[in-house]
C-alpha cells in the first residue's frame, strides 16, 4: 500500500477522484488503442516480447517533461489493483495476473497508457468535465509525440489496426458515467437507453463492459466507429450526454419529492440504529446515491462532491485502503458504517 505515499499526486488519486458538483455527470473518458508494428497482438505474445516492448514503451516516454509513475501490475499487491478498477484507472481484466501488464500514469494531466492489456497500448484520459474536444486535443498531442518513437500498426485503407475488429480505424471510444436516478425513477429509462444504442453507442454497468449498474450509475460509449473521424465521435458523445441530462432534469420534475425524503429518513433511521453493526458497499452505494439524488431535487443542501467521493470511498479496496490494511468482510461493513456516520452527521432532512 505504500504506493500511494509515495507522492502526494498518486495519494491524490485516492483523496480526490476526478469529480465534480455536475449532477448528472461523474467521469467523461476518452480512450484510444494503439498497437506496435513489430510484435503479435498482446493475446499471442510471449514473455520475452511482451518485456522487450514494455521496455519500449518507457524509453520513448523518458523524455516527457513531466515524469510519468511506472506501475508493473506484477508488482502490484491486490489491494491496489482493485483500487484501480474502483477509481476506473484499469479495467477488470487489466487487474488480473499476466506477464508483461504495466500502468504508466501521468497524475498532473488525467492521461495514462495501459501496456500490454487488449491491444499494445490503450491510450486514455479522464476528466470531470463534459468539453470532449479539448480532452481530444490534450489526448492528441500526447498520442503524436508518441508516435514520432513509436511504430504503430496502421493501414492506409482501415486505420489502426486494433486487436478486436470493432476497434478498428480511429480505434476512439469516448464514454461517460452518468447518474440518471429520475429517469429510473419515473421509468422513463428504457426510453433513452432506445434512443442510446439507435445513435451507436453501448450502456454498461459502473465498471464498464460486462459489469451492473450501481446506484443508479451507467456508463455511455461509442461503438464501433471505421470510417469516423476523431472530432465527430467526440461531438456525438457531447451530443448524447447533454440529451440524456435535458431528460433527466425533466424526468426529475415528476418526481414525488416526498417520497424521496421518506425514503432518505428510512436510510439515517437504519445506519443511525444501535443495533446495525455493518453495512456492505451495494448497500451504502445505495443509499448515498438516494442522498446524492436528494441533494439534485433540493432537498440536502449539501455539496454534491462529498456524496460524491463518498460512493467511491466505500467500495471495497478504497475503504481497507482508508481503513490501513486488509480487512475481513464483516470488519469492512462496520468500518464502513462508522464513516457513514461521521460523514453524513451533518445532513439534515
Amino acid at each position: 500500500m505504500s504506493l500511494l505515499t509515495k507522492s502526494r499526486h498518486l495519494r491524490k488519486l485516492f483523496d480526490e477522484p476526478v469529480i465534480d458538483e455536475n449532477p448528472v455527470v461523474f467521469t467523461t473518458r476518452l480512450r484510444i488503442a494503439r498497437n506496435l508494428e513489430n510484435y503479435v497482438f498482446p493475446h499471442h505474445l510471449s514473455e520475452k516480447d511482451a518485456e522487450y516492448l514494455v521496455n519500449e514503451v518507457i524509453d520513448a516516454i523518458k523524455d516527457f517533461h513531466r515524469t510519468p509513475f511506472v506501475i508493473p501490475m506484477s508488482e502490484t499487491d491486490a489491494l491496489i489493483r482493485e483500487f484501480f478498477v474502483e477509481r476506473h484507472i484499469i479495467s477488470p481484466e487489466f487487474a488480473e495476473s499476466g506477464f508483461g501488464k504495466v500502468l504508466i500514469l501521468f497524475p498532473e494531466t488525467g492521461l495514462r497508457i495501459l501496456v500490454n492489456e487488449e491491444d499494445h497500448l490503450r491510450i486514455c484520459i479522464c476528466d470531470k468535465n463534459e468539453d470532449l474536444e479539448k480532452m481530444w486535443n490534450t489526448l492528441d498531442r500526447f498520442d503524436d509525440i508518441l508516435s514520432e518513437k513509436l511504430h504503430y500498426a496502421f493501414d492506409s485503407e482501415f486505420g489502426y489496426l486494433t486487436s478486436c475488429p470493432t476497434n478498428v480505424g480511429p480505434a476512439l471510444r469516448a464514454s461517460a458515467l452518468l447518474f440518471i436516478p429520475a429517469l429510473k425513477t419515473t421509468k422513463k429509462i428504457k426510453e433513452i437507453f432506445d434512443m442510446i444504442l439507435k445513435r451507436g453507442c453501448v450502456i454498461r454497468g459502473f465498471y464498464g463492459e460486462g459489469s451492473a449498474s450501481m446506484g443508479n450509475l451507467y456508463q455511455i460509449a461509442t461503438g464501433p466507429a471505421l470510417g469516423e473521424k476523431e472530432l465527430d465521435i467526440c461531438r456525438s458523445m457531447s451530443s448524447i450526454i447533454g440529451a440524456v441530462k435535458q431528460q433527466e432534469f425533466l424526468a426529475m420534475r415528476k418526481v414525488s419529492v416526498r417520497r424521496v425524503m421518506d425514503r432518505i429518513r428510512m436510510f439515517f433511521d437504519w445506519i443511525y440504529d444501535s443495533t446495525t453493526s455493518g453495512i456492505d458497499s451495494r448497500q451504502a452505494i445505495k443509499g448515498i446515491s438516494l442522498l446524492l439524488f436528494g441533494k439534485n431535487l433540493g432537498i440536502i443542501q449539501r455539496e454534491g462532491k462529498l456524496l460524491k467521493r463518498l460512493i467511491y470511498r466505500v467500495l471495497p479496496a478504497s475503504i481497507q485502503i482508508e481503513a490501513g490494511g486488509a480487512l475481513r468482510p464483516e470488519e469492512r461493513d462496520a468500518f464502513r458504517l462508522q464513516l457513514l456516520r461521521e460523514k453524513l452527521r451533518s445532513i439534515y432532512v
